[in-house]
């Protein structure tokens, strides 16, 4: 792609996730190239909404992430380890690694997503607390 593209949340299908095993996450996705004519990443805004419960496991996929908090306060976990975060915090999540956001804030938890692939489609999750209800 050669050429620039803009564009706006308000331009994306809003995408969700509500369960018991996967907790409650919103997401719009703003690059790559199952949306866009746009290549080598995939870039989102995501949200947590205030009073999600979080998911007794997180997921992990396929492909390092990158998060920056934009609104909000909470926690992000990754292996277990729980860390504070609130607006301009960022963490880069290395691939394989279990991870979930959580808002314990009085507003959306809000971050920006991304990945280094050219499509969201391209990224495989794998998600714990699904596995062990399947199994159980």
């Amino acid at each position: 792609m050669d050429s620039p593209v803009f564009r706006h949340v308000s331009d994306c299908p809003t995408e969700e996730w509500s369960s018991p095993e996967r907790g409650v996450v919103r997401w719009w996705e703003l690059f790559g190239g199952d949306a866009t004519a746009t290549n080598e990443m995939t870039v989102g805004i995501a949200e947590v909404p205030v009073g999600a419960v979080p998911p007794p496991r997180g997921h992990s996929h396929d492909a390092s992430e990158v998060y920056v908090i934009l609104a909000g306060e909470g926690y992000v976990v990754v292996d277990g380890v729980r860390t504070a975060v609130t607006e301009g915090s960022a963490v880069w999540i290395p691939q394989g690694q279990e991870h979930y956001a959580d808002n314990t804030g009085t507003i959306p938890l809000r971050l920006l997503y991304i990945f280094a692939r050219d499509r969201f489609s391209d990224v495989t999750y794998s998600f714990p607390a699904e596995q062990i209800k399947e199994n159980s």
